[in-house]
């Protein structure tokens, strides 16, 4: 969870070098965006393996990496509370915190529509 506050933080201490450095599409033949672009994708996708074995960590590692970096621009853009660090910090926190909780709570058996109409 720490390393998305430090993605946001990042952001708001460096705008204009993560504008350069994220806003922008990976230019496919640029090697070096190609190789920066992986080596993020390789190291958000090795967190969400460690914290949780077994997932699919292609597809929760791309929907981590889009939650913070919508966090971060979301700070910079002026459309959350940047007061102080911690304010920061802490929406950062909750975030995650929300999308994990939601992710297990809807990693469970899920009953098909018709079950649930049948349920009321």
């Amino acid at each position: 969870m720490e390393i998305a506050v430090a993605y946001v933080r990042f952001a708001l201490e460096r705008p204009a070098l993560f504008r350069v450095m994220l806003a922008e599409p990976c230019d496919p033949n640029s090697e070096e965006r190609v190789a920066a672009t992986t080596a993020i994708s390789e190291y958000v996708r090795g967190v969400v393996r460690g914290a949780f074995p077994g997932a699919d960590d292609q597809t929760l590692s791309t929907t981590v990496w889009a939650l913070v970096h919508g966090l971060a621009f979301l700070h910079l853009d002026g459309k959350l509370d940047t007061s102080t660090p911690d304010v920061v910090a802490e929406q950062v926190r909750a975030a995650v915190r929300a999308l994990f909780t939601a992710s297990a709570a809807l990693s469970g058996p899920v009953a098909a529509p018709h079950e649930r109409s049948a349920a009321r």
